[in-house]
C-alpha cells in the first residue's frame, strides 16, 4: 500500500511540477531532491581498470599481467601522500554533476557524491594503523568560501562519513557487525592562507608552484602522530593533495591518505583507451 502511495505521490509531482533531468535534459518522473535522472547516474562507472597503488592513475590495461603496481611519475618521483584513491574519471556525467552542486547551488548533489566517495574511500580504511581516522577536507580560502557559501569538499566529507558510518553499522553476512572504525572530520586543521590562480591550462610544474605555501596547519596537537584522509571532489596532477600533504606532515602527521570524487585524466592513448573501455561499459 506504501509502496503505491509512493509511486502516485510521484506521479502527481511529476505532473503538477515537471522538471527536467539538469544533466540530460529528459524529464524527470520521480519525486527527488536531485534534479538528475537515474539513467545519466548510472552512466557514472567506476574505475576498474588497473591502477597506481600510489597515486591511483590508470595504468595500462596489461598492467596487472606484467606485475606493474606503480605510474612512471611515481616511480621517478614518490608523492608524499602514501596512497590516493578515486571513483571514477572527471568526464561526462559526473564533471557535470560536480559542476552542478559547485558551481549551481544544487546541495543534494553532495549525497550522490559523498557515497561515491565513501566507495572509493573504504579500501583505504583497512590501510589505516589507527582506531580514529581524521578525515580532513581540503580548505577553500577565505574569499572563495564567501563568494561560493560553502566548501564543496567539507560537504562531500560528511556525507561519505555518514556512508561509512552507515556501512560499519550494518550487520555483515556472517550476522556479526563490522568492527567500526572511528571518523572524526576536521575542518579547522588545515587552512587556506591565501588565494591562488586557477589552475585550468596549468602544467604540472605551474600548478606546483602556484599552489606551494597556500596552505598552513593549525592546531598541530590535535594531528600529531595520527593519520589523516584528505578528502576534495577532485584531482588533476595532485598538486593540491601533494601540497597539503607537505604540511600535514610538517605539522607532524604519521600519513597522509587522499581520497577524490573524481580523478582528471589527460588526454594519452593510455587514457584515451581507458575512455573507450568506460564508454563501452556506460553503454
Amino acid at each position: 500500500m506504501a509502496k503505491f502511495a509512493g509511486a502516485a505521490l510521484s506521479s502527481m509531482f511529476a505532473a503538477v511540477f515537471p522538471s527536467d533531468c539538469r544533466l540530460c535534459r529528459a524529464p524527470l518522473a520521480n519525486l527527488s531532491r536531485l534534479p538528475v535522472c537515474d539513467q545519466c547516474l548510472a552512466k557514472i562507472v567506476p574505475f576498474d581498470l588497473p591502477r597506481c597503488h600510489v597515486c591511483g592513475d590508470p595504468l595500462a590495461p596489461d598492467s596487472e599481467f606484467m606485475a606493474v603496481e606503480i605510474c612512471a611519475n611515481c616511480y621517478i618521483e614518490r608523492p608524499l601522500f602514501t596512497r590516493a584513491v578515486s571513483h571514477a574519471a572527471y568526464a561526462d556525467e559526473l564533471r557535470e554533476l560536480i559542476h552542478l552542486f559547485k558551481y549551481h547551488q544544487v546541495h543534494p548533489a553532495s549525497g550522490v557524491l559523498g557515497r561515491m566517495l565513501a566507495q572509493a574511500a573504504e579500501p583505504l580504511i583497512a590501510s589505516f594503523d589507527s582506531q580514529t581516522i581524521f578525515v580532513v577536507p581540503v580548505p577553500l580560502h577565505a574569499g572563495k568560501f564567501r563568494e561560493r557559501g560553502f566548501n564543496q569538499s567539507e560537504l562531500i566529507a560528511r556525507s561519505a562519513i555518514r556512508e561509512l558510518r552507515r556501512q560499519a553499522d550494518a550487520p555483515a553476512a556472517n550476522g556479526s557487525g563490522r568492527s567500526a572504525t572511528k571518523l572524526e572530520l576536521l575542518t579547522t586543521v588545515l587552512l587556506r592562507r591565501r588565494a591562488t590562480q586557477s589552475q585550468v591550462g596549468m602544467t604540472r610544474d605551474e600548478r606546483r608552484e602556484n599552489i606551494r605555501g597556500a596552505f598552513a596547519v593549525a592546531g598541530k596537537e590535535q594531528v600529531a602522530g595520527c593519520e589523516v584522509l584528505l578528502v576534495d571532489d577532485v584531482m588533476t596532477t595532485g598538486a593540491t593533495v601533494s601540497e597539503c600533504s607537505r604540511m600535514l606532515l610538517g605539522a607532524g602527521v604519521k600519513a597522509v591518505f587522499v581520497a577524490t570524487v573524481a580523478r582528471a585524466l589527460n588526454e594519452s592513448s593510455l587514457f584515451a583507451s581507458y575512455r573507450e573501455v568506460a564508454k563501452e561499459l556506460r553503454e
